[in-house]
């Protein structure tokens, strides 16, 4: 029975966050909005980060599943790299994940202030090179050269995802992804 709460209330702790985001989020808050009390967010997270980490885990696991099997495919080197890197961008870019992209940033923000409480949520959700560097590995490149491709790649999309955010402007967002793409893939390959 503690399990199924416990999966109940990270369900609902996840729409919740997912909607309102995390910045002025109290567990007293959170615990009136899913129906229970700060006490028992406690008993079963630990704490207000650790509930947030795991939401956050759990949003992009329940809602936006094409967005870890793009990343699989794209290390496991199912297609030819620009196909496979492409089919990580339209999952990243989906328009479906528009409120998960806003709560990451909103913590990505949070941990980039420095404040300690928020460093550890991004560990997995934060590691998109490891899988990108893997697949430059055995596309050729020294492993020193595959993490530092890796990093400018995670570093284009993410700026390419907040200014999608910002401008809603799809079409141009995704046109300037396809010419940076193919210029990097001239690149790699």
């Amino acid at each position: 029975m503690a399990d199924g709460e416990r999966e109940r209330l990270l369900r609902l702790i996840s729409a919740h966050v997912l909607e309102h985001g995390v910045t002025s989020l109290t567990l007293r808050g959170l615990a009136g909005a899913v129906g229970s009390n700060h006490r028992m967010l406690l008993y079963y997270f630990g704490s207000k980060e650790a509930l947030v980490g795991e939401a956050l885990r759990a949003v992009g696991d329940a809602w936006f599943p094409g967005f870890a099997s793009a990343w699989a495919a794209l290390e496991r080197g199912e297609g030819p790299l620009r196909e496979d890197l492409q089919d990580v961008w339209s999952a990243i870019a989906a328009p479906g994940n528009a409120p998960f992209l806003r709560l990451f940033f909103e913590v990505f923000g949070q941990a980039a202030r420095g404040d300690d409480r928020w460093a550890g949520v991004l560990g997995d959700i934060g590691d998109w090179q490891r899988p990108a560097a893997a697949r430059f590995t055995r596309e050729g490149l020294a492993p020193a050269a595959a993490r530092a491709r890796a990093t400018e790649l995670v570093a284009l999309w993410r700026g390419l995802q907040m200014t999608l955010l910002i401008t809603g402007d799809r079409a141009a967002v995704d046109e300037v992804q396809r010419q940076a793409l193919d210029a990097f893939c001239a690149r790699v390959g």
